[in-house]
C-alpha cells in the first residue's frame, strides 16, 4: 500500500474543507472539539482519544490524559495501544466498546453503518505515512484518531487528529481510511480496525 498522507487529507479550515462541513452530519464534532486537546507524549493518541472522549460523555470527573495514564493505562501500553487494551482502558472509566477488526469483507460495510448512526463515537486504528517535518525520515505507523462527521455525498470523514501540530483537524475518504485500517498491526498481532462507543445516556 502506497498512501502517502499529506496528499489524500482536505484541511478542515481550507475553503473546500468548509464546504465539506457545511454539507456534512457533525453531531461528534460539535460535541468532541469543545474538548479536544492534543496528545501529550508521541505514544498518547489514543489515550488522548479516551481523554476527549470521556470529558464528552462523563465530564464530571475531569479526565486528563496523565491521570488515565497513571490510574489505568499504564500497564496496558507498550509503545503505544491496541484498540483492545483502548477499550478495556475506557471501560474501566465507564464507556463500553465494541471493536471492529478489519478481518472479513463485510468491514466496509459495518463501518459504513456506523458512521451513519450519530449516537455513535467512533476511534479508528490505522496505518499512516508521511515526511517528519524538518527531517528527511519517513514515518510510518499505526495512529489513533476519533472521527467527528461524515459526509455522505463526498465520502469523507472528519478526522480530529491528537497529533494537530502535524496535521489539524481533515477529511479522509472513507476508501483510503478503510485501506489503511486494514493494515497489519504487530503490536496486536492482527489487523487494525476501530471501536464504536455509544454515550450512556442513549443506551436503551
Amino acid at each position: 500500500m502506497d498512501l502517502w498522507y499529506p496528499s489524500l487529507i482536505i484541511p478542515l479550515s481550507s475553503s473546500v474543507g468548509q464546504e465539506i462541513f457545511s454539507n456534512s452530519s457533525h453531531v461528534a464534532y460539535d460535541r468532541l472539539n469543545p474538548h479536544f486537546e492534543g496528545q501529550e507524549h508521541l505514544s498518547f493518541c489514543g489515550i488522548a482519544c479516551a481523554t476527549i472522549l470521556l470529558n464528552t460523555l462523563l465530564p464530571y470527573q475531569n479526565w486528563s490524559q496523565s491521570n488515565i495514564y497513571s490510574n489505568v493505562a499504564r500497564n496496558h501500553m507498550s509503545n503505544g495501544i491496541t484498540l483492545s487494551k483502548l477499550s478495556y482502558v475506557l471501560e474501566k472509566c465507564g464507556l463500553r466498546s465494541r471493536i471492529h477488526y478489519c478481518e472479513d469483507k463485510t468491514i466496509e460495510e459495518q463501518f459504513r453503518k456506523d458512521l451513519r448512526k450519530e449516537k455513535n463515537f467512533l476511534i479508528v486504528n490505522y496505518l499512516r505515512q508521511f515526511k517528519e517535518k524538518n527531517k528527511n525520515h519517513i514515518h510510518r505507523g499505526g495512529h489513533l484518531s476519533l472521527i467527528a462527521g461524515f459526509n455522505q455525498i463526498t465520502d469523507h470523514v472528519l478526522i480530529l487528529d491528537t497529533s494537530h501540530t502535524r496535521f489539524p483537524h481533515h477529511w479522509l475518504s472513507v476508501k483510503d481510511l478503510i485501506q489503511m485500517m486494514c493494515t497489519y498491526d504487530k503490536m496486536s498481532s492482527r489487523p487494525r480496525g476501530y471501536l464504536v462507543i455509544t454515550d450512556p445516556k442513549q443506551i436503551e
